[in-house]
């Protein structure tokens, strides 16, 4: 019998969610050919693969499912629904199926009733394992992927090679993990891990000079990581070398870099425009990374958020609904907080216990999982557990009350409705004088 030889091509999968909403909105005001940590695989890989990239995808033909390819795909639990779907399909038509990824690593056993091998953890000390294994038809059906300190340079280079256009789309994203340990979160292994500087200077560098925007305009990086600020040495190292660049940029910080005034300072001269933290709840002294600088009530936040204010970056507030200590007045309070909050844009979730997060696995004991079925944990549609002092649809209520609030009260949705509002009036005008003969 006559050994098929292996296809050296590689199909990378980041399936859309499953809510038809949210993947509209992502195809639409997130259209990036990838995520930054997706390029990692094919770095890793070697030499001779043809590789495709499917990146939340939202319609797929008969004709994308081919076969005799070696086809990876990593998801987390919101996504986990379409990225089984997507892996019966390719299996189905031949090609070898690999799934990693925060929800395969939890439910290896799971995952595997879909694909053929699933990789627990990271992938990066174990990829060219897996790929030797592959064409060797010896492929495994786990393999446990070990955190590496130095996780991104082996793949470098090859990020050097990346179009600037697509880095640019993609975000950078110079670290792993989080010096904080929120129960809702689901933790990084191998703990607080940094990009070398230069390699993430030398990154910036491409995109400012491969990135062309008309006016003369700089690009606005996007830093993706969990927290800008997780190491201040880092950050402070990182905003002195940005400044002589001359770019913007935006990230996601904690609210600690409040308290750091030569953080701030060198976070304005290096272009921040504005910063995305996570308040979570109006009481600072329940969650760790909040009870920082003697902040124990909304009017410390407020201080905390005039004084970052007061270097020219915007603040946009997130905040999580659902938390145990949450009455019916609590909410009250939230609205109000947020009114007089000069937050300068306000993200809102549903406390949702994702597999492998301490607070997964304290509802579950608790019996307070209302339903698993993955779908349905997308943090802003739907409530997946019992809160403590009020019904599911009073949490969902509640969430859609302050998300209103917080919409009229920022200057954010203000600016756009208000620029909505002129583009519809300037095209009413100009249809009228087309109608009128005097244009």
């Amino acid at each position: 019998m006559t050994t098929v030889p292996v296809k050296k091509e590689l199909i990378l999968i980041l399936p859309a969610t499953s809510h038809p909403v949210i993947r509209l909105a992502l195809r639409f005001f997130y259209n990036a050919p990838a995520t930054f940590s997706l390029f990692m695989i094919p770095a890793l890989t070697p030499k001779g693969y043809t590789i495709k990239i499917y990146n939340q995808k939202l319609f797929w033909s008969k004709k994308d499912f081919v076969g005799n390819s070696l086809v990876g795909i990593s998801c987390a639990t919101s996504n986990s629904y379409e990225a089984y779907k997507i892996a019966d399909r390719f299996r189905k038509a031949g090609s070898v199926v690999v799934m990693g990824g925060l929800h395969p690593s939890y439910f290896p056993q799971e995952a595997l009733k879909h694909c053929d091998s699933v990789v627990l953890g990271e992938a990066e000390s174990v990829w060219p394992e897996l790929v030797r294994d592959h064409e060797n038809k010896t492929l495994k059906q786990t393999y446990k992927g070990l955190p590496l300190e130095d996780y991104f340079s082996p793949s470098y280079n090859y990020f050097l090679k990346i179009d600037p256009k697509v880095l640019y789309k993609t975000g950078l994203l110079l670290s792993r993990g989080c010096k904080y340990h929120c129960d809702f979160c689901v933790p990084h292994s191998g703990g607080l891990r940094l990009v070398k500087l230069d390699q993430a200077l030398n990154l910036v560098k491409k995109i400012r000079d491969g990135v062309k925007l008309p006016f003369g305009l700089k690009p606005n990086i996007i830093f993706r990581d969990d927290n800008i600020y997780s190491s201040p040495e880092y950050a402070k190292k990182l905003f002195s070398g940005l400044a002589p660049m001359r770019l913007s940029w935006t990230g996601n910080s904690s609210i600690d870099i409040a308290f750091d005034n030569d953080a701030l300072k060198l976070a304005k001269e290096s272009g921040c425009k504005g910063l995305f933290i996570g308040f979570e709840t109006i009481y600072p002294k329940k969650l760790q990374k909040t009870s920082v600088g003697n902040m124990s009530s909304t009017d410390d936040y407020i201080k905390a958020i005039k004084n970052i204010k007061s270097y020219g970056i915007k603040v946009t507030g997130a905040f999580i609904l659902g938390f145990d200590n949450y009455t019916h007045r609590d909410y009250l309070k939230l609205m109000w907080f947020l009114i007089r909050s000069g937050l300068y844009s306000i993200s809102l979730t549903i406390l949702t216990p994702f597999p492998a997060s301490q607070l997964f696995e304290r509802l579950k004991h608790e019996g307070r999982i209302t339903t698993f079925d993955w779908r349905k944990y997308d943090s802003l549609h739907h409530v997946v557990f019992q809160p403590k002092h009020m019904s599911r649809l009073s949490l969902a209520l509640w969430f859609v009350i302050v998300r209103v609030v917080g919409l009229l009260v920022s200057p954010y949705f203000i600016k756009m409705a208000l620029t909505m509002l002129a583009c519809f009036y300037l095209a009413f005008y100009f249809t009228s004088l087309i109608k009128s003969g005097l244009f």
